[in-house]
């Protein structure tokens, strides 16, 4: 006789069912998750060859070594080089379209299912589109190192075939948020609005640099027509895709994370309309050449001039939704972080606003005044902004009860001063640079002036590094050591609260 020694054997049906596993994860809120934790790995990468960027201008080197291939029937000439200009394009695309953008998109995976009050369409195909995305950008950044820049603006710089993989990757999370929200789009938050727009802008912007490329592969456009077509697409990628987002971000953050209805409907309203007006003109304002007539380019400036509007309503009406809490700007919240925000986006909107006029351009362009006003606008307003939504939407996400300690105090107040540090540093230098050029000073003169500046800029950029490990950190301590939390899941049997 056999006997069983192991009775659950004979008892199957008291095992449950294994649960199956998809290669790629379509469960509510996967994709938010997933672009938030590319973000923050992406952030450590920006900071990192920011550093590298800093530190090549302080003490000024270049490596270049040929790479040899095997086949070569295009004939094409690559050779690794290590100088400036290439780690200064690899600095702003992995900040951009790495960190802010995988940030931009998280938010359009977390706010547009609770905004609405339902599940976010094709959860699976964003989650493909996530990998594109980042896949392609990886590869885009590496081969900046490699290829010939040409005439390229910065975030125009990538290669077409890479760039036509962020127009994908673009593509499936605008398709699946044009799917979620277009049966309710005429009733949709004002902040639906920014971020759709936003999307839209970015993906148009992308396949035109694709398209850019291609072209130039068979007609040869000359150096003039890229180096005007890729700065339109970089200004237009700033202020259409970026800084639609950071309102779209702030116009959901600080109701929620303060408990209180936004102050006035209309005045974000007025905003939206107001910005979607005016970013689209302050494009025109980089198009400067004999070819471009002067009214276009006049019409540009005055535009960016004006941009300082959308930003000081933006501010009056958030500050009115903070009414009563003002507690919550002491601590280390969302709210606090959003504050922040608050105040880069009317410094880095006054910066703009000064640079435009033709006095102050002719004395500050193409100096280091440039360099330190981005980093105000990226990772002051934007990056603040992303910071608010993550201490806010990361708990619910990994249902975890957590955020508000010491890490996200280190987090807060380490960029913010590196931020601002590292801003004053280089717009300080951008001046005594155009000083010195007005006085016709030897070139190697003023690089020995500006080395004070950039070792300034060079210690506040720590900062910003120090941030965002502290970010990496309180991620990685949120999912292993937070304690468990319910939370509402828009599209699960769970209520959820779609309305502000």
């Amino acid at each position: 006789m056999t006997v069983n020694r192991n009775p659950k054997k004979s008892r199957p049906y008291d095992e449950p069912p294994r649960r199956r596993r998809s290669l790629i994860p379509g469960g509510p809120d996967s994709a938010a998750t997933g672009f938030f934790v590319a973000a923050a790995v992406w952030l450590a990468i920006a900071t990192g060859i920011g550093a590298l960027a800093l530190a090549i201008r302080i003490v000024p080197f270049s490596f270049g070594s040929a790479i040899p291939l095997p086949i070569n029937p295009f004939g094409w000439d690559l050779a690794f080089t290590l100088d400036a200009r290439r780690v200064e394009y690899a600095f702003l695309n992995a900040s951009v379209y790495g960190w802010l953008s995988n940030a931009g998109f998280a938010a359009v995976a977390f706010m547009a299912p609770r905004l609405l009050g339902r599940k976010l369409v094709g959860e699976t195909l964003v989650n493909l589109g996530m990998l594109i995305w980042n896949l392609a950008l990886a590869g885009g950044i590496a081969l900046l190192y490699v290829l010939d820049l040409g005439p390229r603006a910065p975030l125009a710089a990538m290669p077409w075939f890479v760039t036509g993989g962020l127009a994908t990757g673009a593509l499936v999370v605008g398709a699946s948020y044009v799917a979620t929200i277009g049966p309710v789009i005429r009733t949709a938050y004002v902040g639906a609005w920014f971020a759709g727009v936003a999307l839209l802008s970015l993906m148009g912007l992308l396949g035109i640099s694709a398209t850019l490329g291609v072209a130039d592969l068979f007609l040869e456009l000359g150096d003039v027509t890229t180096a005007l077509v890729t700065a339109f697409i970089d200004r237009g990628v700033v202020v259409l895709w970026l800084l639609g987002m950071a309102y779209a971000t702030l116009h959901y953050v600080v109701p929620r994370a303060t408990g209180q209805p936004l102050a006035s409907g209309g005045l974000a309203w007025l905003t939206f309309v107001t910005w979607l007006v005016l970013a689209p003109g302050s494009v025109l304002g980089v198009l400067r050449h004999d070819n471009i007539p002067f009214v276009i380019t006049n019409a540009g400036q005055v535009a960016t001039m004006l941009l300082l509007v959308p930003a000081a309503l933006t501010v009056v009406n958030l500050v009115q939704t903070m009414q009563g809490r003002w507690s919550l700007l002491f601590g280390t919240g969302a709210v606090a972080f959003a504050a922040v925000s608050l105040s880069f986006l009317i410094a880095a909107s006054l910066l703009e606003a000064l640079a435009s006029l033709r006095t102050v351009d002719a004395a500050v362009a193409n100096t280091e005044w440039e360099r330190g006003a981005f980093l105000w606008a990226a990772f002051g307003t934007y990056t603040m902004a992303a910071f608010a939504l993550a201490e806010h939407a990361l708990p619910r996400l990994l249902k975890r009860a957590w955020g508000g300690g010491t890490l996200s105090s280190l987090q807060l107040y380490l960029a913010f001063a590196g931020v601002a540090i590292a801003g004053i540093g280089l717009m300080g230098g951008g001046l005594a640079e155009g000083a010195s050029l007005a006085a016709g000073t030897p070139p190697a003169d003023i690089a020995a002036q500006l080395q004070p500046y950039r070792v300034l800029a060079f210690l506040g950029w720590g900062l910003v590094a120090l941030a965002g490990l502290a970010m990496l950190v309180n991620l990685f301590l949120l999912y292993t050591s937070g304690e468990p939390a319910e939370y509402a899941v828009p599209g699960s049997t769970a209520p959820a609260t779609a309305t502000h």
